[in-house]
């Protein structure tokens, strides 16, 4: 693999990251869009999980959450949370750094009326995060859920939130440790790329 050069980052390197989501995807990598994604409490502890990715652009990085779910919670209590990649098949990992905000309905909607039906069914059931005494309980609630007419739409909860890069890190392996890492900071007047040692 061609060693990354700075010119290859600039002048957006959203559009780099995009390439390489879509890249994973193309190539068939396990769970391509899965991406960890660590916030903080108000009080500094610091949480982390995987997230699926739903969208990705020159905005940011979308998911949907239970605006109950800690990730949720976090995010307002500490909007800066920062996120990641990696593809061991193709030797990659993308570090993203930055603010989350709330997605506007439509977006939510639309991105929810993508879903599986399963999945969509599941989001109604509980709330994400939510204590349940048994495996059980998932399927008494599933079954309740599914026994109801569906109202369509996206539950009452969901919400979707966008991590906006402010910094995005990209690393690709090399067989002889000389791996590559360009690190892109946003500055008021655009991208500022570097190199930093593997």
């Amino acid at each position: 693999m061609a060693p990354l050069l700075p010119d290859d980052v600039t002048p957006d390197p959203t559009r780099m990251l995009a390439a390489w989501i879509d890249e994973a995807r193309a190539t068939s990598q396990p769970q391509p869009t899965a991406m960890a994604l660590a916030t903080a409490a108000a009080d500094g502890r610091p949480s982390a999980r995987m997230v699926f990715v739903r969208g990705w652009g020159p905005d940011g990085l979308d998911w949907l959450t239970d605006s109950a779910s800690r990730k949720a919670r976090e995010a307002v209590a500490r909007p800066d949370a920062a996120g990641l990649f990696y593809w061991a098949g193709l030797g990659r990992q993308v570090r993203v750094e930055g603010p989350v905000r709330l997605l506007p309905d439509d977006a939510v909607a639309a991105y929810f009326a993508r879903r599986r039906p399963e999945t969509r069914l599941a989001a109604r059931a509980w709330r994400q995060g939510e204590r349940l005494g048994s495996r059980a309980d998932l399927h008494r609630r599933i079954a309740t859920a599914r026994a109801q007419d569906d109202p369509g739409g996206v539950p009452d909860g969901w919400i979707g939130q966008r991590l906006e890069p402010r910094a995005i890190e990209f690393w690709q392996e090399d067989p002889d440790g000389l791996h590559d890492r360009l690190l892109a900071v946003r500055g008021a007047s655009g991208w500022v790329v570097e190199r930093l040692a593997p």
